[in-house]
Formats: structure tokens, C-alpha cells, sequence
């Protein structure tokens, strides 16, 4: 009986647990459109963050793509950088990808094992030399890790805590993020 209610109660609360997503469905998974994600990743930028104390990196607008077969996320985003001691000044543009990790403490998504897989700077009209773009996309890896992509709303985490359901691991598809649930430990 308790068996029975406990079903009960799970699926009551994957029904309503996340309304305007898809909801949690078959085997308690969240499924996150790309556009829905796109659309709640680019609120973390504009972003402006000190690196290594030497650069200051201005990031926007992020353009995500999702690579299921590989299980990590493409993103590019224009960049500024100045480096400190010289005031030296650069624009330009940053491909990168990364994997994505489930933060429990916050309830988010986050980036992970950035990797820059193109960088290139203007200074001036002229390419920024070599060690100078090798520096920066550094910089860069340093200030995206952890970046967060995608939080769940206090509400609905709390429904998730009530139901039992902790995220287990996240699937990336073609066209959409799922997270999947598990029964807390108990």
C-alpha cells in the first residue's frame, strides 16, 4: 500500500512539477528545448570578469548549438579582453565547447571542461599576435568554467525535493537537454 501511494504521489508530482517545459515524463525525465535553453543561457550575459588578475574579459552574445554525439555543447560568444599591465585592447570572437555538469546546491546546469576551439582577436586592425590569443583563450577557458546555462526555479526544485527525485545524470539530443531523475538517498 505505501508502495502504491508513493507511485501515486511520484506521478502526481511529475505531472505537475514543470509546466512550461515538457514536463517530466517517462522514466521521470525533464526535457529542455535548445531554444528554451539558448533562451535562458544568454541571461548570464553580458558578462565581465577579472582572470589570473592580468585580463579583463567582457563576454556576449552567447550562441549555443548542441552536439549530442559527443555529449557537450557548442557555443560561440563575442569577446573583449584588456590586458591590464600594458592596457593592451582586443576584440573579436571565441568558439568553444564544453560539457555540461549538474550543480545540486543551486540547481543549475553549468559549463564544464571548457575548451576554446577558436580564438581569434583584433587589436587595432591587426590579428593580436599568437601568445597574446593563446593567453586569452586561457582566460577564457578560466572564466566560463562553471558558468551557469540553465536553472531550475525554486518551485519546481522544491516539488522535485518533496516527490523524492534528485538528477541522476543529463542527456545532450539533437534538438533538446534532458535531465534524468532518481529516487533521493535515503
Amino acid at each position: 500500500m505505501a508502495a502504491l501511494r508513493r507511485r501515486l504521489v511520484l506521478a502526481l508530482a511529475a505531472a505537475v512539477v514543470l509546466p512550461g517545459c515538457a514536463g517530466l515524463g517517462p522514466g521521470r525525465t525533464l526535457r529542455v528545448e535548445a531554444a528554451e535553453l539558448q533562451r535562458l543561457a544568454a541571461r548570464e550575459f553580458p558578462r565581465r570578469q577579472r582572470v589570473l588578475e592580468l585580463v579583463d574579459l567582457d563576454v556576449s552574445a552567447l550562441r549555443l548549438q548542441l552536439r549530442p554525439e559527443r555529449q557537450r555543447v557548442a557555443a560561440s560568444v563575442d569577446l573583449s579582453a584588456r590586458e591590464r599591465v600594458f592596457d593592451v585592447r582586443a576584440d573579436g570572437r571565441l568558439d568553444f565547447d564544453a560539457a555540461l555538469r549538474w550543480a545540486a546546491a543551486d540547481q543549475t546546469l553549468r559549463l564544464a571542461d571548457v575548451r576554446v576551439e577558436r580564438l581569434e582577436l583584433d587589436t587595432r586592425g591587426e590579428r593580436a599576435p599568437l601568445p597574446a590569443e593563446r593567453l586569452a583563450g586561457l582566460a577564457a577557458e578560466r572564466a566560463l568554467e562553471g558558468l551557469v546555462v540553465w536553472r531550475l526555479a525554486p518551485e519546481r526544485a522544491e516539488r522535485l525535493r518533496r516527490a523524492g527525485l534528485v538528477p541522476e545524470r543529463v542527456e545532450i539530443e539533437a534538438d533538446a537537454l534532458l535531465v534524468h531523475f532518481t529516487d533521493a538517498p535515503k
